[in-house]
């Protein structure tokens, strides 16, 4: 469905609008900023929908993929976790418990300290991170199919310098943001 379809402007009616009640606009960088922000707010949807599709939502998916990103046993604690995901600890006990609930992963006594619980990635919740990387891999493939090898590497390489740069500018914006949330 194009933006005309949905009552959207497209992206150059979109700046011409802006240009003519703030005419000191730069289009260029009205151009990747917007371009980047509707195929952002795109790609949510679709990963959104594929998310739905395998029973997970978006919060469950990334404790999933934490667990993941640690590499075998595929443990942590529930503070690391949310730490790492930029939420409160309440925030992350109800995420592993709706994924504990679905076998996806394990809430066991540490070992080590007793007093500690650990989260752990079960096989079936491995098996859940994989079988979202494959759809996942299979839309962003689909994505960039009008883009050659060179003109994705360049992409890569323009966008991650525009990354850098605001990770810079804002090294708290990763996770939770207090002075958005209302919290003091």
């Amino acid at each position: 469905m194009s933006s005309k379809r949905r009552g959207e402007p497209d992206l150059d009616e979109q700046i011409a609008i802006y240009r003519r009640e703030y005419r000191d606009l730069d289009p260029r960088v009205e151009k990747v900023v917007n371009a980047l922000s509707r195929l952002e707010r795109r790609m949510s949807v679709a990963y959104g929908r594929q998310l739905a599709a395998l029973h997970l939502n978006h919060g469950e998916w990334e404790v999933l993929k934490e667990l993941v990103m640690t590499g075998r046993p595929y443990q942590l604690w529930p503070g690391t976790l949310a730490n790492r995901l930029g939420l409160t600890p309440a925030a992350v006990t109800h995420r592993v418990d709706r994924l504990v609930t679905a076998g996806l992963v394990t809430r066991e006594r540490d070992e080590e300290n007793r007093v500690r619980v650990i989260v752990g990635l079960t096989d079936a919740g491995r098996q859940k991170w994989l079988d979202a990387m494959r759809m996942a891999s299979d839309f962003e493939e689909a994505l960039l199919q009008d883009l050659d090898g060179g003109e994705r590497d360049l992409l890569g390489d323009l966008l991650v310098r525009l990354l850098r740069r605001v990770e810079d500018a804002q090294p708290d914006a990763g996770g939770r943001l207090r002075d958005l949330d209302g919290e003091r």
